[in-house]
């Protein structure tokens, strides 16, 4: 799901990151600051969580790969603001440290899995938990992955229409390879994992987590 760099033209990724990097700010400053000292380590474990869940490559066939976010359940227990910032990092440090991801795509990468999607799920969840806390979270998880995976797509194909040359890829064919696995797999276990670690944070009673 991460863009590398070198697939989209600065007129892409220059007004994702003019969007991006204000908004994190405003997030930074006001989910971490002082008053919220006692949800920091709570939120910190998820964050490294999330980092470590995506990088666990999930094989599907067609010989690729993809892999959880995990950052649905930080939306759904601090708000989708919050989750966009804890995923901002997590990109940031995949770009500079292990080569996933890219600078340049931050921006994109960042909206699309860290603030579009986790909204979706967090948007979900809100409207069904009443009806179904387990179904609910389950299709939290899996429709934050749609989302993510779709927007991803679509910045890909406004870049084939943009640039062919620069990204030559069919729309189609690249929805096809995106949506198929985030379908069929990751979006399964992303639902899977968001019912699992929600309800063993909830059991946990953590100082610091919103009731």
């Amino acid at each position: 799901m991460h863009l590398p760099d070198g697939f989209l033209s600065p007129q892409l990724t220059l007004p994702a990151l003019a969007v991006a990097v204000p908004l994190a700010a405003w997030g930074a400053r006001r989910h971490f600051g002082r008053e919220a000292a006692e949800a920091l380590p709570v939120m910190g474990t998820l964050t490294a969580l999330a980092f470590v869940i995506q990088t666990i490559m999930i094989p599907v066939p067609g010989g690729t790969s993809t892999h959880l976010v995990g950052v649905t359940l930080l939306a759904l227990l601090f708000g989708p603001l919050a989750a966009f910032v804890c995923e901002g990092l997590v990109l940031l440090m995949q770009a500079l440290f292990f080569g996933a991801g890219g600078v340049t795509v931050w921006g994109v990468n960042a909206l699309a899995m860290g603030l579009v999607g986790p909204l979706a799920g967090w948007l979900a969840w809100r409207l069904l938990r009443r009806l179904s806390p387990r179904v609910a979270l389950f299709i939290a998880g899996w429709l934050s992955t749609q989302v993510a995976t779709l927007a991803v797509a679509g910045v890909l194909a406004l870049q084939h229409r943009l640039d062919p040359l620069l990204f030559p890829v069919e729309p189609a064919v690249t929805l096809a390879a995106m949506m198929v696995p985030s379908l069929t797999v990751a979006g399964v276990v992303e639902g899977l994992y968001t019912v699992f670690a929600y309800s063993l944070v909830r059991r946990a009673n953590l100082r610091g987590v919103p009731t």
